[in-house]
């Protein structure tokens, strides 16, 4: 049964319509929603990245965080599994005139394109953990591509009463997430050598859609 379910879902790299989802985040949930994750995000990378920093940032979809993290880094890697969302991006940037951003098709935990000499100061991934299967391995993927005093930023969804809603509506969608406690992101952070520095949570309510987790490589200093 199990089998045959997961058969009818989308895979997690297809389907991804750019123009549609810039739609929705244009609406007054979708912008509300964007703009209380968007100073979370923002106020974690402001505690870790200075402007020296190689980003790799995993799910880099239309660009939301894409453009100003390349103008406050060195250079950035943005890496998606969706070739409609990469072609989006790079014509987004083309048009930006930014001359620090690679591109990168691939998918986590295992196709993201990262040799085994290249590392980063930083890793960047929102929204993107909410639809792989094994996050864990997901993590630990991330986590093996910092330096040692590496940090990265990620968000999944949480298991609120926003996060269940949501999970509904994107089975509707033939999409499967996994929803979290902030105890489990804290696991699943740990499980990977990483060190939480912060885990908060944002959503349309007080009860939160989505947690976003600061997290420090072990060989990072206090």
């Amino acid at each position: 049964m199990r089998e045959a379910y997961r058969r009818l879902l989308v895979p997690n790299n297809v389907g991804w319509d750019p123009d549609s989802y810039e739609r929705y985040f244009g609406t007054a949930f979708g912008a509300t929603i964007r703009r209380r994750e968007e100073k979370l995000v923002f106020e974690a990378l402001g505690n870790f990245m200075g402007p020296s920093a190689l980003i790799l940032e995993v799910g880099s979809g239309t660009g939301n965080y894409t453009f100003p993290v390349a103008r406050r880094c060195t250079r950035l890697v943005a890496a998606d599994s969706s070739p409609e969302m990469l072609r989006y991006l790079k014509d987004f940037v083309v048009r930006e005139g930014l001359s620090n951003v690679e591109f990168r098709e691939g998918r986590l935990p295992d196709e993201i394109g990262t040799g085994p000499e290249e590392k980063f100061d930083g890793v960047l991934t929102v929204g993107t953990l909410n639809y792989v299967e094994d996050v864990g391995a997901a993590i630990r993927s991330l986590a093996s591509v910092l330096r040692p005093d590496g940090w990265i930023v990620f968000t999944v969804p949480l298991s609120s009463i926003e996060g269940r809603i949501y999970a509904l509506t994107e089975l509707v969608n033939r999409r499967a997430i996994q929803l979290h406690s902030p105890e489990d992101a804290a696991t699943l952070a740990g499980n990977a050598g990483l060190r939480v520095v912060k885990i908060s949570s944002a959503g349309f309510s007080r009860f939160g859609l989505t947690l976003v987790v600061g997290a420090v490589a072990s060989g990072h200093a206090s």
